[in-house]
């Protein structure tokens, strides 16, 4: 502001604090990115920094050990260089990479996901490939490093095999079909989801349910658990037979069938009812679907549909299929599968804890490691924390051991049995927490021979070990509390099945979201499929725009293949790099693949003949 008076103008302090403040920032960012390209350290090492959201228990302590007795080999000593890890939350981890990949400042060796950036064949763009390493015999697990109990044959082995066959998917975790390379080098193997039982509720609620069978008449809880026919209609769960006598003799062994489960989480119900545990659940479950039994019985029934709707000759049902098979009448909401999931879906929610909508992962996990619940269900990531939590009450009465078992599908002779009599197989799997080099970082060797030690059989074993999750690499032992989550390699394939959350977003959102209404008791069945169909008959949002999104998807693709294909066209004139070649022949032939959407064409007029494909301009 001017003064009228002396015809001077005075300080504006807002001004000043601004300026401040800019300074400030400007020496900040200076320091942090001096910093960054530099790698070095205080004491002038250079540093090799490890970006993730592996946040569990155990993980990041396993993970400092390896970097430890990494940072501690002579060459790696001589040469003054230092492994780091930098763990995030997984909230901040994407906008923290996508940030640092354009600015050149990311770390040399990060988990390449959460990043709307790492997607397709940008991962190209970011990290390095590594298929004319993993090609190569892993030096960590030359002789003199393996474990001198293993078989002399498999070490031999794991000594001159490719490195990417000495890992028990073949790293097939770390490859991408894109890009027809390898990406990624995976740490653990996290299995597959388990149900997890607290002992001391397991071996009480049989107890219950063996006084309740010696009673005569039998209490209404029970007898009406019992399998029988009524008016055409089953009803009731599982008959008493001589299976179930054997498991309730076994007092240690969780529930073998769904029969089972349903009779021992009525049976905690009616224990937390006789002793006023008003607390107690029998299955505590909340918002994470990971956790949510419903949904280790969805795909069972979505499986029955699958060979009426794969017809794009892709292994596999996608959304499209489904929705498009829907439309057309090849399957059916209103058909009796899909009754009788309904039906199985509200069971399973009664023994859930009011309001488990409103419950995170941590409070259900929370929730069981602190005796509220009988069942928990999740993977192998989250063994670490409930083997701990169960034995960490001051209370030395309310500590209890964990009993570990997949998710117990029907006997043929109960209800649901002509449904869904095989557990889904889960011999597809792929090892997990795949870590990549940035194609930036000034020290990629280093960046490599890290990962090679990680993935190496004695460290990747330990580094499992300590962070009590599965190992990767062939001759690594698994703890015994891992053991029941290794994949289930019996079964019908996943492929069979299809699932909501792999639909297009607005189908999906409507789908997920009216479908809690439905099993809990606030929309009726019916009126979910009236909503799902007049969805489906909307231009925009609905199977129209399924066909069109889809379009423009696999168009986008198809241009973006043309234009990564022509930068490493140009770039092979100038570098004599194989990897070029490999990636330009996968490019070129997804490319003609793709073709700008005659794929999805084709697959149009296999379904729907000669009518126009729908656009929407």
């Amino acid at each position: 502001m001017a003064d009228v008076k002396s015809g001077k103008k005075s300080w504006n302090l807002n001004w000043v604090a601004l300026a401040i403040l800019l300074i400030a920032y400007i020496f900040s960012a200076g320091r942090f990115l001096l910093h960054s390209l530099t790698h070095q350290d205080g004491d002038n090492s250079k540093v090799v920094r490890v970006a993730h959201w592996q946040l569990e228990p155990g993980y990041r302590e396993a993970l400092d050990w390896a970097m430890q007795e990494y940072n501690n080999l002579p060459h790696v000593k001589e040469a003054g260089i230092k492994v780091e890890q930098l763990p995030l939350p997984s909230r901040v981890y994407g906008q923290f990479l996508n940030v640092h990949l354009i600015s050149g400042t990311a770390p040399d060796i990060a988990a390449a996901g959460r990043s709307n950036l790492i997607k397709g064949n940008s991962l190209g763009r970011f990290y390095t490939a590594l298929g004319s390493y993993v090609t190569e015999p892993n030096p960590y697990n030359a002789l003199e490093f393996t474990s001198p109990d293993l078989e002399p044959e498999l070490r031999e082995y794991l000594a001159t095999a490719a490195w990417k066959d000495t890992l028990i998917d073949g790293m097939e975790g770390g490859w991408s079909p894109f890009l027809n390379d390898y990406y990624k080098v995976p740490i653990s193997n996290l299995g597959g989801n388990r149900f997890y039982y607290n002992m001391t509720y397991l071996r009480e609620g049989k107890a219950l349910i063996e006084d309740a069978l010696a009673q005569s008449p039998q209490p209404e809880w029970l007898s009406r658990l019992w399998l029988k026919g009524e008016h055409g209609k089953q009803q009731g769960y599982l008959p008493d037979n001589q299976r179930l006598r054997d498991w309730l003799a076994n007092k240690d062994e969780p529930p073998q069938t769904l029969g089972q489960l349903i009779l021992f989480c009525t049976a905690i119900q009616e224990y937390a009812r006789q002793n006023n545990l008003e607390y107690l659940t029998p299955i505590s479950v909340g918002s994470y679907s990971a956790g949510d039994p419903i949904y280790n019985y969805e795909a069972a029934i979505f499986r029955l549909f699958g060979p009426v709707l794969d017809q794009d000759g892709v292994p596999g049902v996608s959304g499209l299929e489904a929705i498009d098979g829907l439309a057309r009448g090849a399957w059916s909401l209103d058909s009796e599968p899909m009754r009788e999931y309904v039906d199985l879906a509200r069971l399973l929610v009664t023994f859930y804890p009011a309001g488990y909508q409103g419950l995170d992962r941590e409070q259900i996990q929370r929730r069981f490691v602190s005796g509220e619940a009988a069942v928990f269900a999740s993977g192998s990531w989250d063994a670490a924390g409930v083997f701990k939590g169960a034995q960490s009450s001051e209370d030395p009465e309310k500590r209890f051991n964990v009993a570990i078992a997949p998710a117990p599908m029907p006997a043929s002779d109960e209800r649901w049995g002509n449904y869904m009599n095989y557990v889904q197989s889960e011999a597809n799997f792929q090892t997990g927490v795949p870590l990549s080099i940035n194609k930036q970082s000034p020290n990629f060797d280093w960046a490599l021979d890290f990962l090679q030690f990680a993935s190496s059989q004695p460290v990747n074993e330990e580094i499992n070990r300590r962070a009590s999750w599965l190992p990767v690499t062939i001759g690594a032992q698994a703890v015994d509390s891992m053991v029941e989550f290794k994949p289930i390699i019996e079964g019908y394939p996943d492929l069979e099945s299809f699932y909501p959350v792999n639909m297009r977003s607005a189908i999906r959102s409507k789908w997920i979201a009216d479908f809690r209404l439905v099993i809990t008791g606030e929309l009726s069945y019916d009126d979910f499929i009236s909503g799902m169909m007049d969805l489906i008959e909307r231009p925009h949002q609905g199977l129209q725009g399924y066909w069109n999104s889809e379009l423009f998807k696999i168009r986008d693709q198809s241009r973006a293949l043309d234009r990564n294909l022509s930068v490493d066209d140009f770039a092979s004139i100038s570098a004599d790099d194989p990897r070029l070649e490999s990636r330009k022949r996968s490019m070129f032939y997804q490319s003609v693949l793709t073709d700008e959407g005659a794929s999805l064409e084709i697959l149009w007029r296999r379904l729907h003949g000669d009518a126009p494909l729908p656009r929407i301009d």
